[in-house]
């Protein structure tokens, strides 16, 4: 089979798209549960060569089939984001390849989720997926907090919580710089940044929902406000652009919000009821204030002009 032959059969027809892409997922769900249970009964190169012919068949599809009005269909970009799963699965495999421990390491992490980004930048920008750009800054988040623990060794969850806040607002920044050009691109990046602010009520919930999450302190006040402000900043950007998913991860943020506020509470109104009763309520009387009839408008006049400076129709 000549290489022309093997290329035509990578840009399969648009028809078709919709049925590779299911079968895409199921297959890549297929290597990862492979992975699993064959862990310690292959070598690892043979690992190394299954995910990476794998990540490369489908991130071929994906890339050589033609673009949907200049952007990737649906079906490619569930292509690409599977491709690049089994990707950076690969680059975890080559990592155990080359010496490293079963179990990655923070340096692991940060190097290989530094390459995912590399990777996915390039979808990213030749072929305007956004999907890719959300992969690419979900990745070098990734890496900054791997990189955090690799050169300054165990760091207190404070400090993540510092560095999840700022990638969460370099996110916002960068929408607001992408938006008028790559709208899709720009709601993406607000999701990343939700999903950044999340993780921060998110770990603390774990603490009370299960038996084992330890016996830290709780979030202190001001990030239960970086909760409650993010969730109901995300459910109005949802609303008023139309980006569902930004809102019900903005309903995640509240229900995160309230289990974390709710552990341990007393049975009082103080201090985040009374708050946010005495603030909604607030909102809602200002929404429903008597409206002030508006002035009347002025009467009409006319102004004769001279018979010269009027048209046919207005002699």
């Amino acid at each position: 089979m000549s290489r022309d032959d093997v290329l035509e059969l990578l840009r399969p027809p648009a028809h078709r798209a919709p049925l590779i892409a299911a079968g895409a997922v199921l297959f890549t769900v297929g290597i990862v549960l492979e992975e699993q249970r064959l862990d310690e009964k292959l070598p690892l190169g043979v690992h190394l060569l299954l995910i990476g012919a794998a990540a490369a068949l489908l991130l071929g599809i994906a890339l050589l089939s033609p673009l949907d009005g200049g952007r990737p269909s649906p079906s490619q970009s569930v292509l690409l984001v599977c491709g690049l799963l089994l990707f950076w699965l690969a680059l975890i495999r080559l990592s155990q390849v080359l010496g490293g421990d079963a179990d990655p390491s923070a340096g692991t992490i940060t190097w290989t989720s530094l390459v995912l980004a590399a990777v996915a930048a390039y979808p990213a920008r030749a072929r305007n997926s956004a999907i890719a750009t959300m992969i690419t800054a979900v990745a070098l988040g990734v890496a900054v907090l791997a990189a955090a623990q690799w050169l300054f060794g165990p760091v207190s969850i404070t400090a993540y919580r510092w560095l999840l806040l700022v990638l969460a607002l370099i996110c916002v920044l960068a929408s607001l710089a992408v938006r008028g050009s790559r709208p899709r691109d720009g709601e993406l990046l607000v999701i990343t940044g939700g999903l950044a602010t999340l993780a921060i009520p998110v770990i603390a919930a774990i603490q009370v929902l299960l038996p084992f999450g330890g016996d830290e302190e709780l979030l202190p006040a001001f990030w239960e406000l970086v909760a409650l402000a993010a969730g109901c900043g995300l459910i109005a950007y949802g609303a008023v652009d139309r980006v569902p998913g930004a809102a019900w991860l903005g309903v995640a943020h509240l229900a995160a919000f309230l289990v974390v506020v709710n552990a341990g509470a007393e049975e009082t109104l103080l201090w985040w009821p009374l708050v946010l009763l005495l603030l909604g309520g607030g909102v809602m009387v200002a929404g429903l204030r008597p409206r002030h009839p508006l002035p009347p408008e002025p009467a009409g006049y006319s102004v004769d002009r001279p018979l010269a400076s009027r048209t046919d129709d207005e002699r």
